[in-house]
């Protein structure tokens, strides 16, 4: 994929170096990481011998009985079930609820189409500007500033705007382009104030300033939505526009700013244009006895823990005391919708000019998933389960844009039906991230997933891929998807066999239809889940801030969450470095397991693959590219166990993203910093990841939260027989 995927504030490296590319986080006594091995994880699937597989009386030793009362919070946890008060059984009928709630988004302005940076190859529907020209993805950097006033064609006077169209013989340019002879490009001159008097008159023209409902008061000739001109009526040659019952109540119209609802990922300064398919919220409820779990995907680049504790409160004020025990929220991480967590916003002549976050609309979409999880309680009814898993592979799903190339393709699934055989869920559990269409769409989108959800809900019907209508709430859990496992530039084979390639939604239907498939041949080999008893232990965590950009971003208060641990008023060094909270979790529902990252894990820490048991016929490392990896490798990475080898349960669903979005979870032996300006530039190689992580630490605190939860599991819940 391309290397400008963010997590965290771009806002603050561009704030220092002009240059779009998130923040990290990492002034340590230890910056590269090396021989910092404190890893202690495990992974089930290993090469073709699948430890997982074993029955659990050989995976874990007999604990003991459940202690009669503990209280969580004494213990350092966020919930402890059964045991806890409000969840001391988990013994009884298994009932299953879910439930789906759109969050796409509805009120904001959109910008002007001749005002964007052009691309030549936008997907539909984005229309023609000026002279037929396609432009979409980014706006011009100084669109909001120096250009907001060039009129509706976007034209300014010392204009000559390079297209990719070519005009190497025998092609032409279009009539009014000009040809530049030195790239064999078409270019778009200035060709003189709008006819229309649109261009100087003192009213931004980057934007259509029609209020967050969208409805213009004017039409333009060719019956697109236009605004005033600067005397409050018509430009030249508009008219009135039918529709329009007056300004929105809110203020928003005619204010001169941009009400933008930026999108997620890749860089700034990208608005929301439009619609493609809904984004969700789409939430699943487990329960037995009196200890009840919600597990929660929502179609969001990533949400931060203080968002999720939002959402929690909602839901605690509008549900019983003790309804819901524990809530697990995971991120798809679509770059196909809005930016939730703030740092792909406005840009001014190449630097950030704010928040990417729209309030109203985080505000409203955490009521929505709130809203999301009390129908999937209400919900709830008798069920039986089953439960399944298989390979993907790689070949034109999923390629790792960072070395070793270590993807761990396990696909798995759970499927809840009701008494009469009716489907109420289907989650399925894969890595890889929801960026198809790249940084040239402008409409909302859940990318590929969509096209997974789909297939399961309703049916499919190809030449290769052939899927059972499942109904129900289909719901795609984000896996193991960070450093770097990304769909870009590959050739997707359709559900008829026929090859598609480029940024396109035929792509991404094509990568969603072929995880469906793969989703469905997990269904097929599924088992019956017999004993379903739900248990669960969530820890919180305190995790070093070490990113020196994300320094900047506390000390300017750019960062939308709460530091802790350190003294603001004090220089940020060791001995007062920044911490944020955040969390992972454990779920038992019999055989299966969830288990929590909150972020971008690299497969590495979950199945190590250092054999090139997990490189899927790819070179571990490319020697030539990267002579200093291998040994490096070989000296510094951890042996094992790994993290999926050590969690219990034979079906093991790693959640992404899981209660936060703290950026790649990196390998700490791997972990390499810029000398010269480290986390605001990346180091020569392939270390642009590092710029987008909190530090070498990270994966070590992580996994020593694990280690506790692991040896409190031992003592506080019996194992589950196997399907």
């Amino acid at each position: 994929m391309r290397k400008s995927l963010l997590w965290v504030p771009s806002i603050i490296l561009s704030v220092w170096l002009s240059f779009s590319m998130g923040l990290g986080v990492g002034c340590s006594s230890n910056p590269t990481g090396e021989g910092n091995t404190q890893e202690s994880a495990a992974t089930t699937d290993s090469g073709t011998t699948d430890k997982s597989a074993q029955p659990e009386a050989q995976q874990e030793a007999s604990p003991e009985k459940p202690i009669a009362t503990v209280d969580p919070v004494k213990e350092g946890y966020q919930a402890i079930c059964p045991g806890a008060s409000g969840c001391v059984s988990n013994q009884g009928a298994l009932k299953v609820g879910a439930s789906a709630v759109k969050i796409t988004p509805q009120q904001y302005e959109v910008a002007r189409w001749s005002y964007f940076q052009e691309e030549g190859f936008c997907p539909p529907p984005t229309p023609d500007s000026a002279y037929g020209v396609k432009r979409c993805g980014v706006l011009h950097d100084d669109a909001i500033e120096d250009r907001a006033d060039c009129g509706l064609d976007g034209l300014c006077p010392r204009d000559n705007i390079r297209t990719r169209l070519s005009c190497k013989a025998p092609n032409k340019c279009p009539e009014g382009l000009t040809c530049n002879s030195s790239d064999n490009r078409c270019t778009i001159p200035y060709p003189g104030p709008d006819k229309d008097g649109s261009e100087g008159d003192g009213l931004p023209d980057y934007f259509l300033d029609c209020g967050n409902d969208r409805i213009c008061p004017c039409l333009d000739p060719n019956d697109k939505p236009a605004y005033y001109g600067a005397n409050q009526t018509c430009l030249k040659g508009h008219k009135p526009n039918p529709a329009y019952k007056g300004p929105d109540p809110d203020g928003s119209e005619g204010d001169k700013v941009f009400q933008a609802m930026w999108m997620g990922g890749f860089a700034g300064n990208h608005p929301m244009q439009g619609f493609h398919d809904d984004t969700w919220s789409r939430a699943f409820v487990v329960e037995t006895g009196d200890t009840t779990v919600a597990i929660v995907s929502v179609d969001t680049v990533g949400l931060f823990f203080d968002d999720i504790d939002k959402a929690r409160k909602q839901i605690k004020q509008k549900l019983p005391p003790g309804s819901v025990d524990y809530i697990l929220v995971s991120s798809t991480h679509t770059h196909e919708g809005p930016d939730t967590m703030g740092q792909w916003g406005p840009r001014k002549n190449g630097l950030p000019a704010g928040s990417g976050r729209n309030q109203p609309y985080q505000t409203w979409m955490l009521d929505r998933i709130a809203e999301s999880i009390i129908q999937a309680y209400n919900n709830r009814k008798p069920a039986t389960l089953r439960v399944g898993r298989t390979r993907t592979g790689a070949a034109g799903l999923v390629r790792d844009t960072r070395y070793p190339f270590i993807f761990d393709d396990t696909l798995l699934v759970l499927q809840a039906k009701d008494s009469s055989g009716e489907t109420i869920a289907t989650i399925v559990n894969w890595g890889n991230h929801p960026e198809v269409l790249s940084d040239i769409n402008n409409y909302n989108s859940s990318d590929y997933c969509h096209y997974v959800r789909e297939a399961l809900e309703k049916g499919l019907d190809g030449k290769e891929i052939k899927v059972k209508p499942q109904g129900g709430v289909a719901i795609f859990v984000q896996g193991a998807l960070g450093a770097l496992m990304a769909p870009l530039g590959l050739t997707t084979p359709d559900r008829n066999g026929d090859d598609i390639k480029g940024s396109t939604w035929e792509r991404a239907q094509a990568l969603g239809h072929r995880v469906a498939g793969f989703a469905q041949k997990a269904l097929d080999a599924s088992q019956p889940v017999t004993n379903a008893d739900v248990s669960l232990w969530a820890k919180p965590v305190r995790v070093r801030v070490d990113n020196r950009a994300f320094h900047v971003a506390f000390t300017i208060g750019l960062l939308e969450r709460q530091g802790v641990g350190y003294d603001p008023d004090l220089p940020i060094k060791e001995g007062n470095i920044p911490k944020i909270m955040s969390e992972v979790a454990m779920i038992r529902v019999g055989p299966v397991t969830f288990y929590s990252m909150p972020g971008e894990l690299d497969p590495q820490i979950l199945v190590g693959g250092y054999d090139g048991s997990y490189s899927h016929g790819n070179p571990l490392i490319d020697d030539t590219k990267f002579p200093e990896l291998r040994p490096k490798m070989e000296k510094n990475a951890p042996k094992g166990p790994y993290l999926k080898e050590q969690i219990p349960g034979q079906y093991k669903f790693m959640v992404g993203l899981g209660n936060d979005a703290l950026g790649y979870l990196l390998a700490p032996w791997n972990f390499t910093l810029s000398k010269e300006n480290p986390y605001f530039e990346q180091a020569k190689g392939d270390y642009y990841e590092e710029t987008n992580s909190l530090g070498p630490y990270t994966i070590p605190t992580l996994l020593e939260a694990y280690k506790d939860i692991l040896q409190r599991a031992k003592t506080s819940a019996p194992p589950s027989p196997t399907p």
